[in-house]
């Protein structure tokens, strides 16, 4: 039998080449996302379903399950002044905890398999913006699950992150389109912040995933691999 990866957020930009990838690599892939696509077998899979761990129990054979990567999120919006319980709750339902309940679940099959767990984070758990503060706060949170996962779960499997800057896929094309005019500008603008000059792919994402599943990363546990074209490293005072 052929390994299997569960892929949560399947039908976004970034999980559907994470998904393509694990596929072309002979991996049998498990994808839920609310929006169904290929990957979900045109299903919808709704993550705060108290049936979701019995539903992928009954639906796919999960004795072969090696590695899970979450590339869900939940990104809301606003001033945190204005933003009530709920917005926080599904947030961080989201972001953090659903990964530690799918992990606790299959941390059997997983670590049979000798097989790993990786987040796709955010640079905003990093360095952030205004309006933006329970997105980020919920990925600096997934960031500390992480690591308390990489001590406690070793040696049996592997816990690291992906942490993307702008990548152009599904929430940086919403931006640009709220924006309107200013979208264009804006990208550039954006552009003209990276070090490598442009807007990042998700295959970028796929491809540093895809190392930390591997076994070339079977020494590397707790870690965060910033895939951002080196924005984080540039200093936004520095103006000369």
């Amino acid at each position: 039998m052929s390994p299997s990866v569960l892929v949560t957020g399947a039908s976004g930009g970034i999980g559907a080449n994470v998904c393509e990838m694990f596929s072309s690599s002979g991996f049998s892939v498990i994808g839920i996302d609310r929006i169904p696509s290929e990957w979900t077998g045109g299903k919808s899979w709704e993550l705060d379903d108290p049936s979701l761990i019995e539903s992928l129990r009954k639906n796919f054979p999960m004795d072969d399950l090696k590695v899970v990567v979450h590339a869900a999120a939940e990104q809301v919006l606003g001033r945190l002044e204005d933003q009530e319980g709920e917005y926080w709750q599904r947030t961080m339902w989201t972001n953090v905890m659903v990964l530690d309940s799918l992990v606790r679940a299959f941390r059997g099959e997983i670590a049979r398999n000798r097989g790993s767990v990786v987040l796709i984070g955010s640079v905003h758990a990093l360095a952030s913006r205004a309006e933006i503060g329970i997105y980020a706060l919920s990925k600096a949170a997934a960031e500390g699950w992480v690591r308390s996962a990489a001590i406690e779960y070793a040696p049996g499997f592997r816990v690291n992150s992906v942490m993307p800057g702008a990548i152009d896929s599904g929430k940086l094309r919403e931006f640009f389109a709220h924006a309107g005019a200013e979208g264009a500008d804006i990208a550039r603008r954006i552009e003209s912040r990276t070090p490598m000059g442009r807007i990042g792919l998700p295959s970028d994402v796929a491809s540093a995933v895809r190392y930390l599943a591997s076994d070339e990363a079977s020494f590397v546990t707790g870690q965060t691999l910033v895939v951002d074209g080196g924005a984080t490293r540039l200093l936004a005072t520095e103006v000369i």
